[in-house]
C-alpha cells in the first residue's frame, strides 16, 4: 500500500508519519510539502491513500524561497482537482485549524467538513490535530478504520 502525506508543517508531518508507520502496514510512504508538490505527487505516484493538510503554502519552502502565502483552502483545491481528473483515492484531512479563510470566505471546521462530505465522494473525514494533545490519534484511527491494513489488531490500543 502506497500512502501520501501532504503537509507543510515539519513537526505535524513527522507526527503523522510516525503514527502511520508504527500502526499501519504501509509499503511506501511518500511526503509532499505544499499544494503544488502534493497535487503533483497524487497525479504522478497514484497513492492508495492520502493524508491531506487543508491550509498550506503553494510551493515547497527552501533556503531561498518562502513557499508563497499560505492558501487557506489548498486541501479543498486538491480534492477538487482530483475530482476533475477522476482520481478516487481516499483522502483524510488533518488540520491544525478550526477556522478557515478570511471575512467573506470564512468557514468553521464543521462547515468545511459538511462541504467536503457533500462535494467529494473520496473524502473520508477531518481530524483536528493539536501537537500538545494526542486526542488526534484515536480520531485518526477511527476514521481510517479498515481502509489501511494494521500492523496488529491491538497495537494502537484504540480498540480493534
Amino acid at each position: 500500500m502506497r500512502v501520501l502525506i501532504v503537509e507543510d508543517d515539519d513537526q505535524k508531518r513527522a507526527d503523522i508519519e510516525e503514527f502511520v508507520v508504527e500502526y499501519y502496514a504501509v509499503d511506501e510512504l511518500i511526503t509532499a510539502r505544499s499544494f503544488k508538490s502534493g497535487l503533483r505527487s497524487i497525479v504522478e505516484s497514484r497513492p492508495d491513500y492520502v493524508f491531506l493538510d487543508m491550509t498550506m503554502r503553494n510551493f515547497d519552502r527552501t533556503l531561498t524561497e518562502d513557499g508563497g502565502r499560505p492558501h487557506p483552502f489548498a486541501g479543498r483545491e486538491i480534492l477538487r482537482q482530483m475530482h476533475r481528473a477522476g482520481i478516487k483515492t481516499p483522502v483524510l484531512v488533518i488540520t491544525h485549524f478550526d477556522r478557515f479563510g478570511e471575512e467573506a470566505n470564512y468557514m468553521t471546521l464543521d462547515e468545511l467538513r459538511q462541504e467536503l462530505s457533500s462535494r467529494f465522494s473520496n473524502y473520508i473525514g477531518t481530524v483536528h490535530y493539536r501537537s500538545n494533545v494526542d486526542d488526534w490519534k484515536p480520531a485518526l484511527a477511527e476514521l481510517i478504520g479498515d481502509s489501511l491494513p494494521r500492523r496488529g489488531a491491538d497495537d494502537i490500543g484504540l480498540g480493534g
